[in-house]
């Protein structure tokens, strides 16, 4: 099974499209805003976004790369609407400012971070592996935004 240009031109279509979106919540007034929130005490997410939301864009680029190689349709699917999600939460908080209606939006991600995972176990062990670690750190940053939530009311 050689390099599939197919599935790398998709690939790199659709995370671009996410980062793009994504993109368009990083401004200015955005960032007062969101600096300006009490945070909880130790709040790891907040001090390494940057590096954490390249490793998982290139993590879910490596998962749709290979369902995508694989025809895995309900995967390619599942992993497409992460990517999207990836893009549009911060937009989502950046547009309402609204950190209750964030995280219960937020909560999706868990539900079809384990969809994703027993189909990927199906049929690729590693992938399901990545995604699994992905839904564990999601467990985090839900718990993160709750804590957020819960002191900026």
């Amino acid at each position: 099974m050689g390099f599939n240009t197919t599935a790398f031109l998709c690939t790199v279509g659709c995370c671009l499209i996410s980062i793009i979106i994504a993109g368009q919540s990083q401004n200015k007034d955005y960032k007062e805003w969101f600096g300006s929130l009490k945070h909880p005490d130790n709040a790891f997410l907040s001090r390494i976004m940057l590096f954490l939301g390249i490793i998982v864009y290139l993590m879910f680029g490596f998962v749709l790369y290979n369902v995508i190689a694989d025809n895995n349709v309900v995967s390619i699917a599942l992993t497409v609407v992460v990517i999207l999600l990836l893009g549009l939460s911060p937009l989502l908080l950046q547009k309402t400012k609204k950190l209750k209606l964030f995280f219960y939006v937020m909560l999706i991600f868990p539900v079809i971070l384990l969809v994703l995972a027993f189909f990927l176990l199906q049929t690729n062990l590693v992938l399901a592996i990545l995604v699994t670690a992905y839904f564990l750190w999601m467990l985090y940053e839900l718990s993160y935004f709750y804590r957020l939530m819960k002191l900026n009311k």
